[in-house]
């Protein structure tokens, strides 16, 4: 089995000072979308009169449709060029930006955030253009140290600017400032960026892209629940499972036999092709709406929880928790060649959850040791577990086709933060109902999140060791 490593792919030619800055500012774009509103959830459920789990419901169709896209988009830009599709990828943001800005309903809400979500790719691009402007592994794992981190959280400002945005003028006001981020970018990648194709004039395997994305749309539904309201177990979620089945059959069955697979046939049995998505799936299903949603739900909730301001909740929750996994993410990315991306990983994971246990313990009924266990959480999951995370997806990716794992990794967080805010979504709404004083909904989510997490450790141990570069 082969790994790339750095020195495979010539780097392009281009100022790396203005590279990173158009870089930063296109994942700033998406990632301000992902973590703005998160803070106005209450909001959005007052202005749209929708409950909790129809609000979580936008945001995983938000990510669901970041992990159809991620599927293929980085493959194909493999072939078409980098900077065209992050272009193409900024400008659906901007449409879908639109649509959620306008939206009389929740309904228009759910459109808005699936066009948003197609722009996910641009955080995937961002790295593999990155990877081949960057020569050496200490300078590669520090700037992707500082994208990912980026990819996070700006430091905490989106979120705690969100809250005040929110309280002030409601949540339409942040998509207009996401607006004219999303804009700012797209000229920036025009100057800045520069074109790179390293498999130029190979074909895209479409007939596979729909297979695969079918699989994902349908594993989805039938565990998280669909868009028309049916959840599992149900008629619907046993049909979405063996449609799922189905496909992922005849998605093999293609790939053995094509001129062009999406999957090359002998990365078929790649342990990494399989289980660095799973890892993925698992790890964000368990972390994402603990922070993005269980978090501002619980401390904005005047029965349940303590009845704070969106602005409020930010500064002391969701800010720090943020600038802490920005600061850490670049010295994690460092340390990642010299102590190992998957032993990093696996820790990250066992701090995680052991911190989401003394969360469910000790921290719901302590303003001050919850917050303090969020600033933990941002070290272990956001500065370490996503760093490593997002690492491996570049470096164990096959030599020929270097979008291929990315593309699938990143389709995976994509997937996981989906499932992870409808499943805790639908807990917290089932266990602490609007009015209610019991905490049970917000217990039972957070149970349910570590024993997600010890699953995706579990998987790490199927993770192949990445080949990188000896620097000495």
């Amino acid at each position: 089995m082969s790994h790339p490593t750095l020195t495979e792919t010539p780097p392009i030619s281009t100022g790396k000072t203005t590279l990173l800055v158009g870089l930063v500012l296109s994942v700033v774009a998406f990632q301000l979308n992902a973590t703005m509103l998160n803070p106005a959830v209450q909001h959005m459920q007052d202005e749209l009169s929708a409950t909790t789990a129809q609000i979580a419901f936008t945001t995983a169709m938000f990510f669901l449709s970041k992990a159809i896209f991620q599927v293929f988009m980085p493959r194909l830009s493999d072939m078409v060029g980098r900077r065209r599709i992050l272009l193409v990828s900024l400008g659906i943001l901007t449409v879908g930006t639109v649509i959620a800005m306008m939206a009389p309903t929740v309904g228009w809400l759910y459109l808005g955030r699936a066009v948003q979500g197609a722009c996910g790719p641009v955080f995937t691009i961002a790295l593999l253009t990155l990877r081949e402007a960057t020569s050496t592994e200490k300078e590669y794992g520090t700037k992707l140290g500082v994208i990912i981190a980026i990819n996070g959280g700006i430091a905490g400002i989106d979120v705690v600017l969100g809250g005040w945005m929110a309280d002030q003028w409601g949540f339409r006001s942040i998509l207009v400032f996401t607006l004219a981020a999303t804009i700012l970018a797209f000229i920036a990648a025009v100057r800045w960026i520069p074109e790179s194709a390293p498999s130029r004039g190979e074909r895209m395997d479409w007939p596979g892209v729909a297979l695969i994305s079918i699989v994902v749309v349908a594993l989805t539904w039938a565990v998280g629940g669909d868009p028309f309201g049916h959840r599992f177990p149900s008629e619907w979620s046993i049909g979405y499972i063996v449609a799922s089945v189905l496909c992922g059959v005849a998605f093999v069955l293609h790939q053995r036999r094509a001129a062009n697979p999406l999957i090359p046939s002998d990365q078929l049995g790649n342990r990494a092709i399989w289980a660095m998505p799973l890892t993925t799936i698992l790890t964000l299903t368990g972390i994402m709406a603990v922070v993005n949603l269980l978090v501002p739900s619980f401390t904005q909730n005047p029965t349940a929880g303590w009845g704070m301001s969106a602005t409020t909740t930010s500064l002391l929750f969701m800010a720090p928790y943020a600038l802490v996994g920005w600061l850490i993410g670049p010295f994690a990315g460092r340390l990642a060649p010299r102590y190992g991306y998957k032993r990093m990983l696996q820790a990250g994971l066992v701090s995680s959850a052991a911190l989401l246990v003394a969360l469910v313990l000790f921290g719901m009924s302590n303003v001050v040791v919850f917050g303090i266990l969020l600033i933990l959480l941002g070290i272990t999951y956001a500065g370490v577990t996503n760093v490593m995370l997002n690492g491996l997806g570049i470096l164990l990716s096959p030599a020929k086709a270097p979008g291929l794992l990315p593309g699938l990794n990143g389709a995976s967080f994509g997937i996981g933060a989906g499932l992870s805010f409808t499943i805790l979504g639908q807990a917290i709404t089932s266990g602490s109902p609007v009015g209610s004083t019991s905490t049970a909904g917000y217990a039972s989510a957070l149970w349910i999140a570590i024993g997600i997490v010890a699953a995706a450790w579990a998987v790490t141990l199927l993770l192949p060791k990445p080949l990188v570069k000896d620097e000495g």
